[in-house]
């Protein structure tokens, strides 16, 4: 994708194509297969279980808290935590955490998916989910090392749980807004989301919002990869 074919806003009706163009239903829903099957899969499990409690204190929740992601695990039950890197992602603690993955879903998830491909947005999903926990996880080990008196880094170590999609979500995002005319413009625009949802509306905690700041990083970083190595295939090809 050469600079003069760079979108200057990266989100698109979920029934166009990347150049604003409609598309038959059937090409519309086949180019964001992905985003339609994360979509119907968290919606089944909704169903099946409900929101899902912290304190799992709930039948339902008992079962779904052996799913969820604990940074204790990594040195407690290394398996379990490799397991939960990819279970944690399909449950929802609150309406509010639920509603918002689907706006995130139906907003930047399709169009990344449109914009980049299904391969690449599930890539970075995925890869970014995992990349991120990780950091976070071992930053939290890192300041109660350092910091054992400040008992906030040991309540996030242990004390509470994570689920829900949205870290690897926000790593999409940062995928689509670095690929657009002004990516530090769209990085500018995120900032103030994540501003707003932290001390304004008070929609997440610190934890969840240095985790969604993390994975929106390292999603910039890797759409940044992917334009440059977009680009000097380009120009290999017109040499050629």
């Amino acid at each position: 994708m050469s600079d003069s074919q760079r979108p200057m806003w990266p989100m698109v009706w979920p029934w166009q194509d990347g150049q604003g163009k409609t598309l038959h239903w059937r090409d519309a829903l086949q180019s964001r297969r992905f985003s339609i099957a994360y979509l119907s899969l968290i919606g089944v499990f909704y169903a099946i279980f409900g929101l899902v409690s912290s304190s799992c204190s709930t039948s339902s929740s008992v079962i779904i808290c052996d799913f969820v992601f604990r940074p204790y695990n990594l040195f407690d039950a290394p398996h379990i935590f490799v397991v939960s890197l990819f279970t944690s992602i399909w449950f929802h603690n609150s309406s509010d955490h639920i509603l918002l993955i689907v706006v995130v879903i139906v907003i930047f998830l399709q169009s990344a998916e449109v914009r980049i491909g299904t391969k690449k947005a599930m890539i970075a999903m995925f890869s970014v989910q995992c990349m991120a926990a990780i950091f976070m996880t071992f930053y939290l080990y890192t300041g109660d090392y350092f910091y054992p008196e400040d008992g906030w880094y040991d309540y996030g170590i242990r004390g509470r749980n994570y689920m829900g999609g949205s870290v690897g979500l926000f790593g999409v995002v940062g995928v689509l807004f670095s690929q657009i005319e002004r990516p530090f413009a769209g990085a500018l625009f995120y900032s103030g989301f994540e501003y707003w949802n932290a001390h304004i509306y008070g929609g997440a905690s610190m934890y969840v919002v240095l985790g969604h700041v993390t994975a929106f990083t390292m999603g910039f970083i890797l759409g940044q990869y992917w334009l440059r190595l977009e680009n000097k295939q380009s120009l290999t090809d017109e040499l050629n």
